[in-house]
């Protein structure tokens, strides 16, 4: 007898244990995050599930279309539920989602940005190779060049996120990607009132010292950069923007 079956008669002799639909879809969770399925990408048929877990069909259907909307699976019609594709941005959204009902401010943001990019910039340090220092130049220069507020903003993001994509670590990119829509507010602020060259000024400053080849200077840099957006963040956050 498969281990969830058990559990299943007990909530079959209705003694207020889990409803059946969600052992079902507990059990394949762990299944799919396991990597069971990940050499053929999808799911056994439905009659071998319901054999497998002594459910319904209707039983195994619910439980498709809650995991298709936890995002692990794709269901289609005439073929067996597929293994949904990884997708960070996926994450990104719920946890932004989970940041702005909690009522976090710019303010909480720099705290934690604090923390994370210092870290960051040490790992990536000691990652460093000569492809990820071009393409950190490259955000730099169109951050530098860029004509309107919008690419200046987005070069700058694309600066930090080639940083945690440096470390190795992904889940830095996906504490990164999660912490978007704050970080872009928090530019708007900023460099949306004029502040771009001293942001450029910061980030060149982190490029230089990832040159050295020194983690511990990197580190520094960064934390001076990180201070400065502070301080502006500060000063300017309750003022409008420049006309």
């Amino acid at each position: 007898m498969h281990p969830i079956q058990s559990e299943l008669a007990v909530v079959q002799r209705g003694d207020g244990a889990t409803p059946l639909v969600e052992q079902v879809v507990h059990a394949l969770r762990e299944e799919i995050l396991s990597g069971r399925y990940d050499a053929t990408g999808e799911l056994p048929p439905q009659g071998e599930l319901c054999q497998r877990y002594g459910v319904s069909r209707s039983v195994i259907r619910e439980a498709m279309r809650q995991l298709e909307s936890q995002r692990l699976l794709t269901i289609g019609r005439g073929r067996r539920p597929q293994l949904a594709p990884l997708n960070s941005q996926a994450v990104a959204e719920s946890l932004q989602i989970l940041l702005r009902r909690s009522g976090a401010t710019l303010f909480h943001l720099m705290q934690v940005r604090q923390v994370l990019e210092v870290e960051i910039a040490r790992l990536a340090a000691c990652n460093m190779d000569e492809e990820t220092l071009l393409r950190l130049h490259v955000a730099v220069k169109q951050q530098e060049q860029a004509q309107d507020v919008e690419g200046q903003i987005q070069a700058d993001l694309a600066f930090h996120r080639i940083l945690a994509e440096a470390t190795g670590n992904p889940l830095f990119v996906f504490l990164m990607d999660a912490l978007a829509e704050l970080m872009y507010e928090s530019r708007k602020t900023t460099i949306g009132r004029g502040l771009n060259a001293r942001a450029v000024r910061g980030h060149r400053a982190i490029l230089k010292a990832l040159a050295t080849g020194q983690p511990e200077a990197v580190v520094q840099a960064m934390q001076a950069h990180l201070d400065d957006a502070a301080e502006d963040l500060e000063k300017l956050a309750d003022k409008p923007p420049a006309s």
